[in-house]
């Protein structure tokens, strides 16, 4: 049920505009050695990676960049390498002037950030989020289990459905509370949907600091209702051509007479990499009965190319894949409007737009309806 989205690293950089001088010091403990610490960023319109030994339960990170940056911070233990596993243990940190700390216990995934200001608000949306995310991974784990229960399943969703609205609230609250920290913009960017509630997500950009409000990607949010009716559910999916992993041209065209899920990812993004495994049991358990998924990668470069056909092999994905390697800029994503990922659409054999963003339980839910239905 639950939907996990990543902007890009290519559109997180904000609005401050001086030289960016930060030192980031982290101390974990209990880990198994040899382990490496990866910080992968954004800078002049490229993703850039760096790496630092852990001694000592310790590891350090010193830089200047030119302006304030979201960054993701990921751990390696036992020598594995950064894409030895679909889900690696990262955390996000704001690259900005000042002293930044990452502590934890254990992992990253369960560590704290501090020290800088962006860095303080975003620990503080984590603690807020915390109580959220677990009773949503409950949510999950009890609707998995209710499977084939139908009665049992429309409570379940009644539920997450009314916890997202408490969820809602507070991010609203937060955002108010918060109206000039760029953590707040990036909340709105990940969480809501220009397209799916217009008045909402004025609101909410409204709700920002002037300054925010002007900055690019407050701009570029807002702009995604305009061109509303080119994603919405019940639209014809907008055609494009573009090359295959095996470099060979693919239509979306070519598919017309199936059912296909259109599935963007990047073999950087955790919560693709995490939803994989279900996407490839959602092909295995309806290919034979027309159906198909697409993978659109939002991968740049050659270095990008590489990553991109490494975690094809690595997760198995049996599929067709296609990428313009132009990441952020990827002809497909910029047609449907991707700003976030992962992000899938579900079209019909006409070439309808049926569903959207259908992950975990709900994808195979809702392919068990519509292909018992076409028998």
């Amino acid at each position: 049920m639950t939907t996990k989205i990543l902007f890009f690293l290519a559109a997180v950089p904000f609005c401050a505009v001086a030289q960016q001088n930060y030192t980031i010091t982290g101390k974990v403990k209990n880990i198994q050695y040899p382990a490496k610490v990866y910080m992968i960023y954004n800078q002049g319109g490229g993703l850039r990676k760096d790496s630092a030994e852990v001694k000592n339960g310790q590891f350090t990170f010193k830089g200047s960049i030119p302006v304030t940056s979201k960054a993701f911070v990921a751990l390696k233990q036992k020598g594995t390498t950064l894409y030895s596993a679909p889900a690696p243990d990262q955390i996000g940190v704001y690259l900005e002037n000042g002293a930044i700390t990452i502590t934890s216990q254990d992992s990253l995934v369960h560590a704290r950030v501090g020290g800088t200001k962006l860095n303080q608000d975003q620990q503080e949306l984590m603690d807020m989020l915390a109580p959220f995310k677990k009773q949503e991974a409950e949510l999950n784990a009890a609707y998995k289990k209710a499977e084939g229960n139908d009665e049992l399943l429309v409570k379940i969703r009644g539920e997450y459905d009314a916890l997202a609205v408490r969820k809602e609230k507070a991010q609203i609250a937060f955002i108010k509370s918060h109206s000039n920290s760029v953590v707040s913009l990036n909340m709105i960017r990940s969480s809501f949907n220009p397209a799916g509630d217009p008045p909402k997500s004025r609101m909410l950009i409204g709700s920002l600091s002037k300054e925010l409000q002007e900055d690019p990607q407050a701009v570029r949010f807002l702009a995604g209702i305009k061109t509303v009716k080119k994603i919405q559910v019940g639209d014809m999916a907008p055609q494009f051509s573009m090359n295959s992993s095996k470099d060979k041209m693919v239509s979306l065209e070519s598919f017309k007479g199936k059912y296909v899920l259109l599935d963007f990812w990047a073999s950087w993004c955790v919560p693709c990499r995490q939803e994989n495994p279900n996407v490839v049991k959602a092909y295995n358990a309806y290919k034979d009965q027309n159906f198909t998924i697409l993978g659109i990668s939002i991968d740049a470069g050659d270095s990008g190319k590489k990553a991109w056909l490494q975690a094809i092999e690595k997760d198995g994905l049996p599929y067709e894949q296609l990428s313009d390697l132009k990441g952020s800029g990827n002809a497909a994503a910029i047609l449907y409007q991707v700003d976030a990922i992962p992000m899938n659409f579900l079209i019909d054999p006409s070439g309808k737009i049926i569903a959207r963003n259908l992950r975990g339980s709900e994808l195979g839910a809702k392919l068990k309806e519509i292909l018992s239905k076409s028998k």
